[in-house]
């Protein structure tokens, strides 16, 4: 399988760019010292993050008093390795909780220098990165409460355009705004305030500010939608759930001034509720059934070339009320979170949601949602509370096996219970894995994203005359994903096949188009940039190499894996074929210029 290797300089960079911007003492003291032979300088990419692009990555929420805490999490292989984004979601009461922390250069609270220490260690890996705004801090509010409340007006934009001035050109795109269909986020706030203050007043601060000299480009999105059936919509809003969802996305959909701000409007990715039919089937019966949903809307009135975004994500992989046990043995755990991790980012990336991204780490969530365990990073839970530590099994800093919150600095905290269920090392499939078991899944869907390269959506499954193709006997099963992709960086192709039935005993054949071609809604004439035509071209020799394999759904680690690879092959009315022997449940297809002739 390919993997995005950086070497141990990349950790040690990143590591130091935080400590300069934070401050972490002599932590770095211990770290090994960069091979000269294998080290590799490390550039913020620099391409222009437009919709067409594939972005899969995390959700992570750095400690504002926490810096050697977050400066270590900031090597962790989730960031270093395996995504392409981060996002960050950004609570206005947090980042300014007084009048005086507007001003930035003076007053820049704790909570902005830890999200911008991580931010800088994100576009030192070569990642995108996000922002999510909510909430409101009381000085700022119309009600004088912190929270989800409606701010005065002109405040919200005011507070947009500081951040997007302070981040410009490290932050590549804006949500504006959190689960807004409900009352929780915006309690004395209405659908026509939201629209007006927030999406459109919020999305033109943000791009006036970066469109100013030297202007640099911008994603701007709405907001995701809560999947909660019964919970109160927003004041102006008729209904609730499945019907409310779809009444929302005709109320953002029906402003053109506020279309021709945003690039996209967004959805949840998540498995509560909407995640498994929860929610009124007639309007949303899944998550899917939600992209769909919106992606219909948007082409029936007109919007073909408008994109649809992953808002906040989620899988809960534990016992609380939100899991669902979705492989019927009575349980709900880790093993379930596998599955429903094939299938969500399976079902939306195939039908054309371009970014994905999923919590990094349990921290303070009502539920366990986290990809990755909280590690001892620095030994004091350990001295404080032997009894919930236990070694890793990659050697590096130990396992805490129960979810707790730690309260205070890196040399002076203090543990207590998290939140929610507090779950224990009984509840862990592999407890010494620093992984969570959906892990694995969500590592090998994050291959069509290519890391820190630039990759852009080719084919999607089913559209005509630029579809991904797959026939024989292998291929088979009640689940079964095709996902493709052209990385600009390496110029090549990745095709990512999933077959539940699949054994390793039959062949299947695989085409692809050589070439990007007109999509339906992306690589299109409303592009920001024109891909079309990159490619291979009728009569190019391109090799093919092939990994199939299974994730074994005890431990996640690779099972009966298999490379096959062929070269000299020739393009031939500009497609892309290739025979693939055997094949497995989750195969990666990599199509590249030939070296040889």
């Amino acid at each position: 399988m390919l993997k995005f290797q950086k070497y141990s300089s990349y950790a040690i960079l990143g590591l130091t760019t935080w400590c300069l911007l934070v401050g972490c003492g002599n932590e770095t003291s211990a770290l090994p010292e960069p091979d000269a032979e294998t080290a590799t300088p490390i550039l913020q990419s620099d391409y222009e993050w437009t919709p067409d692009h594939m972005q899969i990555g995390i959700r992570w929420q750095p400690f504002p008093n926490r810096p050697e805490n977050n400066a270590y999490d900031a090597t962790r292989p989730v960031i270093t390795e395996d995504s392409s984004y981060v996002q960050f979601w950004i609570s206005w009461p947090a980042a300014e909780p007084t009048p005086e922390h507007a001003d930035y250069a003076g007053h820049l609270s704790g909570y902005l220098q830890a999200v911008e220490a991580a931010v800088d260690a994100s576009l030192v890996e070569g990642l995108k990165v996000e922002f999510v705004f909510w909430h409101t801090p009381g000085w700022a509010s119309v009600s004088g409460n912190s929270g989800g409340w409606k701010p005065r007006k002109g405040l919200y934009p005011e507070f947009v355009t500081r951040i997007a001035t302070h981040f410009k050109g490290r932050v590549h795109s804006y949500q504006l705004y959190h689960e807004a269909n409900g009352v929780y986020h915006f309690y004395d706030g209405s659908i026509e305030y939201l629209v007006s203050e927030i999406f459109i007043e919020g999305a033109r601060a943000i791009r006036s500010v970066y469109e100013a000299a030297p202007a640099e480009p911008v994603i701007v999105s709405t907001a995701g939608c809560s999947p909660c059936e019964d919970c109160p919509p927003l004041t102006g809003l008729r209904f609730t759930g499945g019907k409310g969802v779809d009444e929302y996305y005709d109320r953002l959909i029906a402003n053109r001034k506020m279309m021709k701000l945003v690039d996209a409007l967004n959805l949840n990715v998540t498995d509560q509720n909407d995640g498994y039919g929860r929610m009124d089937g007639s309007y949303v019966p899944s998550t899917w059934g939600n992209y769909d949903l919106v992606r219909r809307k948007l082409d029936t009135r007109g919007f073909p070339g408008k994109s649809v975004m992953a808002a906040e994500s989620w899988i809960s992989w534990d016992d609380s009320v939100n899991a669902t046990d979705v492989n019927g043995d009575g349980l709900k755990n880790e093993q379930d979170a596998y599955c429903k991790t094939i299938t969500i980012m399976g079902q939306c990336l195939q039908r054309g949601l371009n970014t994905m991204n999923l919590p990094w780490s349990d921290n303070k969530s009502d539920w366990a949602m986290g990809l990755t365990k909280r590690r001892d990073y620095n030994g004091r839970v350990k001295q404080l509370q032997p009894d919930i530590v236990i070694p890793a099994s990659d050697g590096g800093a130990d396992i805490v096996t129960q979810k707790v919150a730690l309260r205070g600095s890196d040399n002076d905290f203090t543990i207590v219970d998290g939140i929610g269920d507090i779950f224990t090392i009984e509840d862990y499939i592999n407890p010494a894995d620093p992984n969570h078991l959906h892990y694995y899944v969500w590592r090998w869907y994050a291959q069509i994203a290519g890391g820190s390269d630039e990759v852009i959506r080719h084919a999607v499954a089913g559209e005509v005359e630029n579809d991904i193709a797959v026939t024989g006997p292998g291929y088979t099963g009640v689940e079964r994903y095709r996902v493709s992709s052209f990385n600009r960086t390496r110029d090549c192709f990745t095709v990512l096949l999933y077959a539940a039935g699949a054994n390793g005993e039959s062949w299947a054949k695989l085409l692809i188009p050589s070439r990007i071609q007109n999509g339906r809604h992306y690589n299109n004439r409303s592009s920001r940039v024109d891909f079309r035509g990159e490619g291979l071209p009728d009569g190019a020799r391109y090799d093919v190499r092939i990994v199939t394999k299974d994730i074994r759904p005890d431990d996640g680690q690779d099972d009966s894996r298999v490379e096959f690879e062929q070269s000299n092959l020739i393009v031939s009315n500009e497609i892309l074929r290739v025979h693939i022997p055997a094949l497995n449940k989750f195969t990666w297809v990599e199509f590249s210029k030939a070296t040889t002739e």
